[in-house]
């Protein structure tokens, strides 16, 4: 039998954890979670490194180079909502090995690993609008009825961040922005940026990760 894939998860968010390892664990024994939230390295060398995107407030080029730079994170994949050309490129520049949209199905996601693992450079987008999320990979803020859009624009509001750079880091324009807030603040029944923000602070969506958790 073949030797497993070990592999870590790196995310801030419980619920986006739980979901990448439940999607992940239809593939044992050919993928092994082993380590998840890295955040000082990894406490064993891993083959693969599957960074998942959502509610980053640091540059993603950076945190893949910062990924990139310990041998022991091995392979770094990219998962992410965003299917934007810039946002891959910005990604393999930095060193990723792979960068994979979590539109695809869960098989290729499994594959798209797989194949990273093996030194392969991958890519997996999905750009049509009918493209369905997999279930497992529950978005903090989707049992309180946000998009996963929304609620990744509310992840990043204590950042400071202007509608522009709100934009910028999202792929998006500043009127989109500008309407996703809208809506955020009639769901979330509050009137401004700052209510808002204070209502993430206070847990809204879903356990935070501040510290790293081995699985293995």
């Amino acid at each position: 039998m073949a030797k497993p894939i070990l592999l870590a998860l790196v995310n801030d968010y419980d619920i986006v954890l739980e979901g990448l390892r439940g999607l992940l664990n239809a593939s044992e024994p050919e993928i092994r979670v082993v380590e998840i939230d890295v955040r000082k390295g990894p406490r064993r060398r891993v083959d693969v490194t599957l960074l998942d995107t959502y509610g980053e407030d640091e540059d993603l080029g950076d945190r893949v180079r910062n990924l990139a730079a310990n041998p022991r994170h091995g392979t770094i994949v990219v998962f992410s909502f965003s299917d934007q050309p810039t946002a891959v490129r910005r990604a393999m520049r930095a060193g990723a090995q792979g960068f994979v949209s979590k539109a695809v199905p869960a098989q290729e996601i499994i594959d798209g690993i797989a194949a990273a693992a093996r030194g392969e450079r991958v890519v997996l987008t999905r750009t049509s609008k009918r493209s369905a999320i997999d279930e497992t990979l529950r978005w903090p803020g989707r049992d309180i009825g946000l998009t996963e859009r929304e609620s990744e624009v509310l992840s990043l509001l204590s950042t400071g961040m202007t509608n522009r750079e709100l934009g910028d880091r999202l792929y998006v324009s500043e009127n989109t922005i500008k309407t996703q807030l809208h809506h955020l603040y009639a769901k979330l029944n509050v009137r401004n940026r700052t209510q808002a923000a204070s209502l993430a602070g206070q847990g809204i969506l879903g356990g935070h990760r501040r510290r790293s958790e081995s699985v293995y």
